[in-house]
């Protein structure tokens, strides 16, 4: 018994040691952990600073140990950079994915020599009592203003934009829209002790894209200032304090640029009430992290614009037209429709459904094809039949039946056609018929078109009467447009919008309207 007590204590002690060297065999220090440090915090890689900088390194180091380790992290920085924090740090980790992190902040000064420098980072694992050593190594560049401010550029400001950074097509470019009060209220409220309650704060968005030419990431800080034109001072209506906080507290970005990248990132506009109409100078400036000093400009010139208050009283005035002779009509309506024969009645509703047929209908599949294929330039498509066809319609009708009140009854047909199978039952849709069929009935009774004594054959003047209204109703609708669906339209696509859409293609379809209603005239003698 003896003797066997004393061979399982001999293989006891022989086993012991080695099964200690088995666990400790088992952590692999670069398996099990993760260690990184970023120089400066957020760039992966290699960094760039200039003199006179105070960074951040970034220090991480994470466990997939089950079980508690004991980590000291020392931070190894080249001579002549200075420290603000302690450069070794000590810590446990208890458990598998426990982490720990740090940010330490170091001065470089102004007369460091540019170059490259190493950085290194140095973990001491100790997990039941063996420790292990994990290195890691970055570099950071030290190089000049010259350098950088040749590397970083600003390639473009969109001014508005949507919250990504692109283009807003519902505003002119280079624009912000302030709610200034119009011209004629502001005198109106002289007179009277209104006021007008006005949003807070409003807000739009501006797209910036960097690019970085250069071979090292480059960590930047982009603001903004919107500056007097004249004077060259800020405006604080365009950064207002917001919370109680300054607007450059959240009007700012960070971002690294890669080597040989451009990224595009977006900025709030805060715009209070109290900011006007005019010109200003928008002034974006580039910084490099860490340091005050602004690397690159970007000036561009921006107009403040209130609210477009001619489409606003044109879309009002409009509706409440529209309105007016609708409430007219249902007024009287058996006087109205007695001054027509049944014949009469019956051609307009055949001629109001020809065009519906004709136009309406394959309009609703060829608006959105002629759209994708001419873009904005579609109108030169669509006018072949909403204006050529229709008013070689309408003329013709006219021709027939000259009587006021011919065409409120034509528009009435297409709209109601319109709206029982295509369901275009549309505020728009009611508000251009009507103002249409409004102009039109009124300057063809006024110039002798129809009437007592009506006139229909001369196609010149009937022509530029039908133009001149079209163009009226095309502008109508343009701000309709605008104001309903807060849509933009350039000034210059109006003008040729309603020179070829509006006055000539309406002039042409009169002309030969003209003929068609002398030769179905003819037929219905």
């Amino acid at each position: 018994m003896k003797k066997i007590g004393f061979l399982l204590l001999v293989l006891v002690l022989i086993i012991q040691p080695v099964a200690a060297q088995v666990q400790q065999e088992d952590f692999k220090p670069e398996d099990m952990t993760t260690f990184t440090i970023q120089v400066p915090h957020g760039v992966e890689g290699n960094g760039l600073a200039v003199g006179n900088s105070t960074l951040s390194a970034y220090l991480f180091f994470e466990s997939y140990y089950d079980g508690n380790m004991n980590v000291t992290v020392e931070l190894d920085l080249p001579k002549g950079f200075v420290l603000h924090e302690p450069s070794v740090n000590s810590f446990s980790l208890q458990t598998e994915y426990d982490d720990w992190y740090r940010l330490v902040d170091f001065y470089i000064p102004a007369d460091t020599p540019c170059g490259v420098y190493n950085i290194t980072a140095k973990a001491v694992v100790d997990v039941k009592g063996t420790k292990h050593t994990i290195v890691r190594t970055t570099q950071l560049k030290v190089a000049s203003k010259e350098e950088v401010a040749n590397d970083v550029s600003v390639s473009q400001l969109i001014v508005p934009s949507d919250e990504d950074g692109y283009g807003d097509p519902s505003h002119p470019s280079n624009t912000l829209v302030v709610q200034e009060t119009s011209p004629a209220l502001k005198k109106l409220l002289e007179f009277t002790d209104l006021k007008i309650e006005k949003e807070e704060l409003t807000s739009t968005d501006m797209g910036i894209e960097l690019t970085n030419a250069g071979n090292s990431t480059i960590p930047v800080i982009v603001t903004y200032d919107i500056l007097d034109i004249k004077t060259g001072e800020p405006v604080k209506a365009f950064k207002p304090d917001i919370m109680g906080m300054k607007a450059d507290t959240l009007c700012y970005a960070t971002v690294t640029l890669s080597p040989g990248s451009s990224s595009l990132i977006s900025l709030p506009i805060y715009i209070s009430p109290d900011a006007m109409g005019g010109d200003y100078l928008l002034r974006v400036k580039v910084k490099l992290t860490g340091t005050d000093w602004i690397a690159v400009t970007k000036d561009q010139k921006i107009t403040a614009i209130s609210r477009r208050w001619g489409p606003i009283i044109t879309t009002f005035a409009a509706s409440l037209l529209g309105i007016t002779a609708l409430g007219f009509f249902f007024s009287r309506p058996r006087k109205i429709m007695d001054r027509f024969k049944t014949r009469n009645l019956v051609l307009i509703a055949l001629f109001g459904t020809v065009s519906f047929a004709a136009i309406s209908l394959p309009m609703t599949i060829l608006w959105d094809l002629s759209h994708a294929i001419f873009g904005p330039f579609s109108f030169l498509f669509t006018g072949l039949f909403n204006e050529i066809l229709l008013y070689m319609l309408i003329a013709s009708l006219v021709v027939l039946i000259p009587k006021p009140g011919v065409i409120s009854l034509f528009m009435m047909v297409r709209f109601l056609l319109g709206g029982f199978i295509t369901g275009s039952f549309t505020p728009i849709t009611f508000i251009t018929l009507s103002i249409n069929a409004i102009i039109l009935e009124f300057l063809l009774y006024v110039a002798g078109v129809t009437g007592k004594n009506p006139a229909p054959d001369n196609r010149l003047r009937m022509g530029i009467i039908c133009g001149f209204a079209d163009v009226i109703s095309g502008y109508v609708s343009f701000s309709v447009w605008m104001v309903l669906y807060r849509l933009f339209y350039s000034n210059w696509y109006i003008a040729v919008n309603l020179l070829i859409d509006g006055f000539l293609y309406t002039f042409i379809g009169t002309w030969f309207g003209i003929s068609l209603g002398n030769r179905l005239k003819k037929v219905v003698e």
